[in-house]
């Protein structure tokens, strides 16, 4: 069975994002996912989100979709960031959550490990929210977003109301 990419590269998210390229992938390809799948479906749908995966993998996106998933890349590996921060900072193991440290670093202060995560969320609300612009302005162009078997998507439901529920508030405390 082919490996399934929830639309964010190994090469991506460490160019893209302060996830280093001495992380071993295996650690974020899971934040990756739970990433795609908690944020980006809601938006989307599960239905036309798996359209989208399906299509994303096999390279078969229209140029309509490419833009689309062009939008929806910073958002994922900005989760996928902020996920790592506590993720990596506290690991489970058979002895219970331990902190990592090495030679040449100290785990993060608990304060700071939860600053750094809200710092990284944060950019992803600012990249969720242009997809959810786009989507609204733009649903006209993905009938697989606007199809009766779409009926989960915050997104449509918000266009379909005629308002906008998306969380945009930005913390900074």
């Amino acid at each position: 069975m082919a490996t399934v990419i929830f639309f964010v590269t190994e090469n991506y998210i460490k160019v893209n994002t302060p996830i280093t390229a001495n992380i071993n992938i295996t650690e974020i390809l899971p934040l990756i996912r739970s990433a795609s799948d908690m944020w980006t479906q809601s938006t989307l749908g599960t239905y036309f989100y798996n359209d989208l995966l399906v299509k994303y993998n096999a390279q078969t996106l229209n140029p309509d979709e490419e833009t689309l998933v062009a939008l929806m890349q910073p958002s994922i590996a900005w989760r996928a960031a902020a996920d790592a921060v506590i993720e990596l900072s506290f690991q489970l193991k058979n002895k219970g959550i331990q902190t990592q440290s090495g030679d040449n670093s100290a785990a993060g202060e608990s304060k700071m490990v939860q600053f750094m995560n809200r710092h990284y969320a944060q950019k992803a609300e600012f990249y969720e929210l242009k997809m959810f612009e786009y989507l609204v302005k733009n649903r006209a162009l993905y009938p697989e977003f606007t199809s009766q078997l779409n009926n989960n998507s915050t997104c449509l439901n918000s266009c379909r109301n005629g308002r906008n529920n998306f969380n945009t508030q930005i913390l900074f405390s």
